[in-house]
């Protein structure tokens, strides 16, 4: 494409006139044809006020943002880079992606203000935003090699970045240690700058735990090491692990992170994490909620006299029998064909009553909880006190009739199951494979019959649950709803070991295995800001947008002229873009030739030869 001049003859004489002109091949007359694009007028009427500068520089700018050939210096990009092979390839959309985020929740402003507190300042700021940055972005690649030196390799050879920082590994062990010393100044500023994130206030936290098992020898033995055997979640108990506790909102927002010595009990964190919420965050009134295996009455009497409130699951076959019959047992037979009558209706699939302790005598009281708890040697004791605190508890019994009946379906096919089995199978079989060995009955000859009774016993279990509270506020419909939020966190954690790259753990030093963890977690609060943002219903979205940055390239189309351009955007990934604050690019990232020109000329007549814009010439 070019200008060209024609001399046109009109009535009184002729003209000069200006026309863009293209130059196509004719593949059926085999030769090249000119075609007029547009008539830009009579050369002598052209303006020389700097018009048709700002007009080439305006066109350029609408291309570079609209995804077109950029036009500067004279060259067009895209016959720079046509028929060429392009053949390297970076990752450039995650990096992007991680950065944008970590402006959005101001957390780059709060990681640098770590480094400026850190006694161990052993890398320059920049860098060390550079080395976390690429960590952060690094954790969303599922089931990648996650190590500080994997990520380092992934760091210098296959992201792009114009202004991408040199970096070493010994930068990237340098920032997990400077991490570290600011991980609880950093949860606590990341919830005060992001309170509207949270509705203004945090008066209802989830808190659960996971285990996160470590391949290797280290750390064996010793009772002060954080790696050690326990109960291990994902059935690897033949190997080390680690326990994390993550504190959520009811919404799913992560909000702080402790970890545990591999062997630690669930009550035991639960007590920890207690304090923790009570140094770390300026909270008033908090209810904490927690799951079943997180509940005895050490840690219940230790919330009520730290002025908490919870709603924490029961373990309804740990009941004391007394308290059993009263929760779970109908009152009659009439009661029994119609319970679902005598219990409030909070959905057609869940039904509630309420049994507050106060309805029991101070005799059973007595026997029930106190007795209990002194047996469990509580360090804080005060009777009258804590007989005051039990008193104030609330049982809820929930009901879901379509899960008991799928259970009374269940339990007749395995009644069924273990008739069959006894006839046809060896007596040492039980022995060994004693799963069915709670249902039996083993005679004098050592030959197996079925408990009837036990089976029957079970029925009462049928479809329920039981959850507790000592707030007096909440109706029975708020606390089976907030009971169900736990679902969130248990969303939180498969993120965290499937969308977010936690383990495998390549460290062996206590200090590089939290900070480690630490940065999984910060993963963790990225990825669900995004998902948030983009769609606050479903994550599916968000999880989709992620895959689709991680997919976004740059391509090195041409190494001597450094020109990178990057894959196709949709309109859906551009769409959630916007609603991240992200600039969405042009065709060309970058390349020398895309960088505007200044205009210098200020008017007046041009001389000869003199081009419209330095560095353009146009075939006259």
């Amino acid at each position: 494409m070019f200008v060209r001049t024609r001399i046109r003859k009109l009535k009184h004489g002729s003209s000069s006139y200006a026309y863009l002109v293209d130059n196509d091949w004719n593949t059926v007359k085999k030769k090249h044809e000119q075609r007029i694009i547009a008539c830009l007028g009579p050369t002598d009427r052209l303006p020389h006020d700097g018009t048709i500068e700002k007009i080439i520089v305006a066109l350029d700018n609408f291309a570079r943002k609209q995804g077109f050939s950029s036009l500067s210096g004279g060259t067009v990009i895209a016959e720079v880079i046509e028929g060429r092979n392009m053949t390297a390839c970076y990752d450039w959309g995650i990096i992007n992606l991680t950065r944008q985020i970590l402006r959005n929740l101001s957390l780059d402003k709060i990681i640098q203000g770590s480094h400026a507190k850190a006694k161990r300042k052993k890398i320059s700021w920049d860098k060390y935003l550079a080395a976390v940055t690429a960590i952060l972005a690094r954790r969303f690649y599922p089931r990648s090699d996650a190590s500080e030196r994997s990520t380092h390799a992934w760091y210098r050879d296959s992201v792009y970045l114009p202004d991408k920082i040199a970096l070493t590994d010994e930068d990237f062990y340098r920032s997990l240690d400077i991490l570290l010393d600011g991980k609880d100044e950093i949860e606590r500023e990341y919830y005060e700058k992001n309170l509207n994130l949270f509705n203004g206030k945090l008066d209802l936290v989830l808190f659960d735990t996971t285990s996160i098992y470590y391949w290797g020898d280290r750390g064996a033995g010793e009772e002060d090491d954080l790696l050690q055997y326990g109960f291990s979640k994902d059935g690897k108990g033949n190997l080390k692990q680690v326990i994390i506790g993550v504190l959520m909102t009811t919404e799913g927002i992560p909000i702080a992170h402790e970890v545990f010595k591999g062997n630690n009990p669930d009550v035991f964190s639960f007590r920890q994490i207690i304090s923790v919420i009570k140094q770390k965050y300026n909270v008033g009134k908090i209810i904490l909620i927690a799951d079943r295996g997180m509940v005895c009455e050490d840690n219940l009497v230790h919330l009520e006299q730290s002025n908490l409130s919870y709603i924490v699951g029961i373990k309804m076959r740990q009941l004391p029998q007394t308290l059993k019959k009263k929760l779970l047992l109908p009152l009659d037979e009439e009661y029994a064909r119609h319970e679902t009558d005598y219990m409030d209706k909070i959905a057609d699939n869940l039904f509630v009553s309420e049994f507050p302790v106060s309805r029991l005598s101070d005799k059973e009281i007595q026997e029930l909880f106190i007795d209990k708890i002194k047996r469990g040697k509580t360090a804080i004791f005060d009777e009258d006190a804590i007989l005051e605190s039990v008193k104030k508890r609330r049982f809820f019994i929930c009901l879901n009739p379509f899960v008991r009946e799928k259970n009374r379906k269940d339990r007749n096919y395995f009644t069924r199951i273990i008739e069959r089995k006894i006839s046809h199978t060896p007596i040492k079989d039980w022995i060994i494979k004693n799963g069915y060995r709670k249902y039996l009955k083993f005679e004098k000859s050592l030959t197996p019959t079925l408990d009837y009774e036990r089976l029957r016993a079970e029925e009462i279990y049928d479809g329920k649950w039981i959850i507790m509270t000592n707030e007096q506020k909440i109706s029975s419909f708020m606390a089976g709803a907030y009971y169900k939020t736990l679902q969130n966190i248990e969303r939180g954690f498969r993120d965290l070991k499937s969308l977010i790259t936690v383990q495998p753990i390549f460290h062996w030093k206590e200090r590089r295995i939290r900070a480690h963890i630490f940065t999984c977690f910060l993963s963790l609060i990225l990825k669900w800001y995004i998902c948030r943002i983009i769609n606050q219903y479903s994550r599916e979205e968000g999880r989709r947008f992620i895959d689709n940055m991680i997919d976004l390239k740059a391509i090195d189309a041409d190494k001597e002229l450094s020109v990178y351009v990057r894959t196709d955007i949709d309109k859906e990934t551009q769409m959630n873009m916007k609603k991240l604050k992200m600039k969405i690019p042009g065709k060309v990232i970058y390349s020398p030739l895309t960088q505007p020109v200044p205009i210098t000329h200020k008017g007046g007549r041009l001389r000869k030869n003199q081009p419209l814009l330095p560095g353009v010439s146009f075939e006259v």
